[in-house]
């Protein structure tokens, strides 16, 4: 145990404060190196403390991932509502997806480890179902596309958008640049796609 000072905390205080320190952990030295025993170090805390509060390594991680998926989402929906136009979504879903695919984000590390996904499996197709269900509805009555051209065209501007940020993972460059220009190629894209 660290030098760290144990602080009382409620039992839902206790298990945030655990839950925020494996997720800083997990950011800072990366999902394999995680140990119930580094998150005791780092939260001040004992081992059978740990496991008062999760049984297991999994049982800890599916929780993570379960909290802050949903935290995602939320900010996902707040941002969303906020959006004024449909240029305004394009932009948001290209910065999401720069965020996400290439900084390493929490939700990027735990969503790809198999043995978390089943947690959020069925959340995360009804949130795709419904973002897919809006996008193509806002294509098809904006551009006056057929059902069929709408999805065509949010899967190709999907695709995209991913790309770039896969790209600016690898190769780096001016993150505020590269999102202007994938922005700028979805709605020139749109344009071009309905004529």
């Amino acid at each position: 145990m660290s030098g760290k000072k144990r602080t009382r905390l409620s039992p839902e205080g206790r298990r945030n404060q655990l839950l925020d320190c494996a997720r800083d952990l997990i950011l800072n030295q990366g999902f394999s190196g995680f140990t119930m025993e580094a998150l005791a170090s780092e939260a001040g805390v004992s081992n059978p403390l740990i496991y008062k509060y999760f049984d297991t390594r999994l049982v800890l991680l599916q929780e993570l991932w379960a909290r802050e998926y949903e935290r995602y989402a939320r900010s996902v929906r707040e941002e969303l509502s906020e959006a004024e136009n449909f240029e305004d979504v394009v932009r948001l879903f290209v910065d999401l997806n720069f965020r996400q695919l290439s900084l390493g984000g929490i939700t990027h590390i735990l969503g790809a480890q198999p043995e978390l996904r089943e947690v959020t499996k069925e959340r995360q197709k009804d949130n795709v179902r419904k973002t897919g269900r809006f996008l193509v509805n806002t294509v098809e009555e904006m551009y006056h596309l057929t059902p069929s051209q709408a999805g065509h065209f949010i899967a190709l501007a999907s695709g995209a958008s991913i790309e770039a940020a896969r790209h600016y993972g690898r190769y780096g460059g001016r993150r505020k640049k590269m999102v202007e220009d994938t922005v700028n190629f979805i709605l020139i894209g749109v344009e071009a796609f309905k004529t």
